[in-house]
């Protein structure tokens, strides 16, 4: 496949929709994993259609009755000057969306920003994107010991051998607003992906864990010692928020 695949935004969409034939799936999900420009069109195709409906409603509930139109001569002018007034209306309605939109990005934090990212990212991940993924001690710890040494946090193959629900599989380097963004991934017991994720905090606040839905999946965030963590995948909550507290000891 190309590395650099043209996408149009029909097809990223319906791909999100999950309207397209599993090949083409499948090209989609392989370009994603490797192209950092795919990975942010899906992110932006994938905004939440509730604000959208919620303006529609709002509006429509505020909207005075139309008036009966009347027929006579006066009447004309009047129905100019509505019409007039329905395009001052419509003028209004597409800044009042536009405001919509610039206040939901607003108003999320920069915390829940990077965890939205890193959330639409793990949620194309299947048990076949690591299934066949199988390094030996000697390449795990080398992938390790670039992507510790990007991030400035260092994390040795043991940390993740050693834990006792999850089979680790691979390390690779993200980002999110300049910053690198260390992604750990593993499989569960049952085949499930699940992925670590560690971003250098701006500040030095720690926080307990606090497990939350994202994406329709389960996900596990806290801070400790300058890094911010999130741990996301699968329905399992028993198993996020024992593998969580398991993570938050030992790193």
């Amino acid at each position: 496949m190309s590395n650099n695949p043209d996408f149009s935004d029909e097809e990223l969409t319906a791909f999100l929709d999950g309207e397209f034939d599993h090949a083409r799936a499948d090209e989609i999900r392989e370009a994603v994993a490797n192209n950092f420009d795919i990975q942010a069109r899906l992110k932006a195709l994938a905004l939440d259609k509730s604000e959208i409906n919620s303006a529609f409603e709002q509006l429509l509930d505020a909207a005075p009755q139309m008036p009966e139109l009347p027929q006579s001569d006066a009447a004309r002018h009047s129905v100019s000057s509505y019409r007039t007034m329905g395009l001052v209306a419509a003028f209004s309605f597409v800044f009042l969306i536009g405001g919509l939109f610039a206040g939901y990005f607003a108003g999320q934090n920069e915390e829940e920003n990077w965890r939205e990212f890193v959330a639409t990212y793990q949620a194309l991940y299947i048990n076949a994107t690591l299934a066949s993924i199988d390094q030996d001690a000697e390449a795990a710890s080398a992938e390790l010991e670039v992507v510790s040494k990007a991030t400035g946090k260092t994390i040795e193959l043991a940390q993740m051998v050693e834990q006792t629900q999850l089979d680790y599989k691979r390390a690779q380097i993200l980002g999110f607003e300049g910053r690198p963004l260390m992604q750990l991934t593993f499989l569960s017991k049952l085949g499930e992906p699940i992925a670590l994720c560690i971003i250098r905090s701006k500040d030095s606040e720690n926080s307990d864990i606090v497990v939350s839905d994202m994406r329709g999946m389960l996900a596990a965030s806290w801070a400790k010692d300058g890094y911010e963590y999130l741990l996301i995948g699968g329905r399992d909550a028993t198993l996020i928020e024992s593998a969580a507290k398991e993570f938050a000891a030992s790193l």
